[in-house]
């Protein structure tokens, strides 16, 4: 009885060890081939541990596993550093006193967390492991400088000022903080532009405080001028109080928040695995000359649906898929023996991945949003838009029994409806028709990825038959122009509000797993504004959206006026259609 106990115990551990892994690496943004540098194992094994492979499940007979357990309970459920202290050894005691003096002070109600090496790097680890690790998991990193930092010596302190501006060469994030510990009569010409936080003597104080400022992301203090009349002894008003009072003066902005949204969604998780295999031998055909040539990505396709059809598969269907040189990578489960790739790939060569990886590498990147990408067409299908066949990833309303579409959607709180396609009759004909639309794409910025939305307008012959050309794309223009924020929010909160199809997220079917999209665009927290001067952008839709949804009516009545060409030659002229789509959003678009 105890030995199953324990038995479960283990188990529990394991599966704890594994979520909590997972969501480290998520919101740490970091690689699994990172985490196991840090555990001293290969990326395959580490892979097979979080996969729960039975040869890699924790057992005290197998002590390589209980190590793998217990390095990740270790690392990740560790905070990450704050701020990554570079320093020259010669330097070591006053950096010891600051690292004190900066942990002694907080952040989000908790104690501001400093990386020194002595205190990170235990007996036995790699030196320039965990240094690498101590880089990267650091929230900024401060170069002590001071004449020795800037010796050659040993090369440490010049690697690791570097590596902090290798991916951030202007520093624009500010995450490299240049600290002023002694007069340095040279500095490199990269570094010689940041402003400095100076520690100098007796300005350790303020300039511990501005550190600490910085560390807790707290807006600098600003200087206050008080003005006032100089008066002679002789009761006379001073010419410099004079010449001041006609100066302008300068104005500076109230530190009030300001928040500005975009027509970007956060994408708040994606599938946690990429599942990859070899094109099966059987679908290669012989050239005239001898030669193997692999299957092209239709003619793969033809081989999914035939299995299917031989099957008799009561609901067939082609995943989505790409194919890179004589690979099939897949968000679906490639291990089922009753997958749809069964018959196409070299089953037993199945390569399971976690998908965060793939940002790390720019091709691999390109094959992530391809697939995530793929998804979203999928998706728009299930909810019934219509996809562009014109333009890659537009996507529009149809009409409804043949007239017009209208939904009932809420911005807010208060339900309002929504004309998203309508015939536009003239002399009791219909001239065209006009379909909301919008341009939905996977982008990743900054470290992240985003849905973009960009909403617009199609102009149909007959409810599906796009028209195009310039006389379409300046009525595009002509309607899209004059909006300002309370609009985009407006076109954003919709769009939301469709592909969200109930409460919560934004939840996407990915293959055999998810992608979740917060339904509340991306915003730009600003420290400072004008006061008394916001205005609840939210708040004001729900007053609004009537009124903006009229005047979108009287909008398309104007166009009549003007009429539409009835031919599909697009120009340089129709909105958005001269983007440089890359290519792997292209080959993707004929899923």
């Amino acid at each position: 009885m105890a030995d199953s106990n324990e038995q479960q115990a283990l188990q529990r551990r394991y599966e704890d060890a594994i979520r909590i892994a997972e969501q480290w690496l998520q919101k740490q943004g970091r690689s699994q081939a990172f985490l196991a540098q840090q555990l001293g194992v290969d990326r395959s094994v580490l892979s097979r541990f979080l996969h729960r492979r039975d040869l890699y499940t924790p057992d005290p007979s197998r002590p390589r596993t209980m190590q793998i357990l217990e390095g990740l309970e270790r690392i990740c459920a560790a905070r990450p550093r704050d701020i990554f202290l570079s320093h020259r050894s010669s330097d070591k005691a006053f950096v010891r006193q600051l690292a004190a003096d900066l942990e002694a002070e907080t952040f989000q109600g908790q104690p501001i967390l400093t990386c020194l090496d002595e205190a990170e790097i235990r007996p036995g680890q790699s030196i320039p492991g965990m240094i690498n690790a101590g880089l990267e998991n650091s929230r900024f990193v401060a170069l002590i400088m001071t004449p020795a930092y800037f010796e050659k010596g040993s090369g440490w302190t010049d690697a690791e000022w570097h590596a902090a501006l290798h991916n951030d060469p202007d520093n624009r994030k500010a995450r490299l903080l240049p600290v002023l510990l002694k007069d340095c009569p040279y500095i490199p010409t990269l570094l010689r532009h940041l402003n400095a936080i100076d520690l100098r003597g007796d300005k350790y104080p303020q300039g511990l405080q501005m550190l600490v400022r910085v560390l807790r992301e707290e807006p600098l203090p600003r200087p206050i001028t008080y003005r006032g009349q100089l008066v002679t002894p002789g009761a006379r008003i001073d010419r410099s109080t004079l010449i001041a009072e006609r100066a302008v003066p300068q104005a500076d902005p109230d530190v009030v928040s300001e928040r500005l949204y975009c027509n970007l969604l956060p994408v708040e998780q994606i599938p946690s695995y990429i599942y990859t295999a070899p094109i099966a031998p059987s679908l290669y055909r012989t050239r005239a000359d001898g030669t193997e040539a692999m299957p092209t990505k239709q003619e793969i396709k033809d081989a999914i649906r035939a299995a299917q059809e031989a099957a008799q598969v009561e609901h067939p269907f082609v995943p989505a898929f790409r194919r890179m040189d004589d690979r099939i990578f897949t968000f679906h489960d490639l291990e089922s023996p009753d997958g749809p790739f069964a018959t196409v790939i070299s089953s037993d060569e199945v390569e399971v991945i976690r998908a965060g990886e793939f940002l790390r590498d720019e091709d691999e990147r390109k094959i992530l949003i391809s697939l995530l990408n793929m998804a979203i067409d999928r998706h728009a299908t299930r909810i019934g838009l219509t996809i562009d066949p014109t333009k890659q990833r537009r996507y529009f309303f149809p009409p409804k029994d043949g007239g017009a579409n209208i939904l009932w959607w809420i911005p807010k709180s208060r339900k309002v409806p929504r004309t998203v396609a309508k015939p536009c009759m003239k002399d009791g004909e219909i001239t065209f028709w006009r379909h909301q639309a919008a341009y939905l794409r996977m982008l990743f910025l900054a470290n992240k990825l985003y849905l973009q939305v960009t909403p617009t307008w199609v102009i149909t012959e007959n409810g599906v038959t796009v028209s195009g050309g310039p006389r379409v794309g300046k009525l595009i223009i002509k309607w899209t122009g004059p909006e300002r924020n309370l609009q985009i929010l407006y076109h954003i909160r919709f769009w939301t509000s469709v592909l969200r199809r109930g409460r919560g997220p934004i939840s996407i079917r990915a293959g055999d797993q998810r992608i979740e999209i917060a339904p509340v665009p991306a915003f730009i927290q600003e420290t400072y504004g004008i006061a008394h001067d916001q205005r609840d952008l939210l708040g004001l839709l729900d007053q609004e959206a009537s009124m903006i949804a009229e005047r979108e009516e009287e909008l398309a009545d104007l166009a009549l006026q003007a009429g539409l060409p009835r031919d599909n030659d697009a120009t340089d002229d129709d909105e958005i259609a001269d983007q440089d789509w890359p290519e792997e959003e292209k080959e993707s678009n004929d899923d």
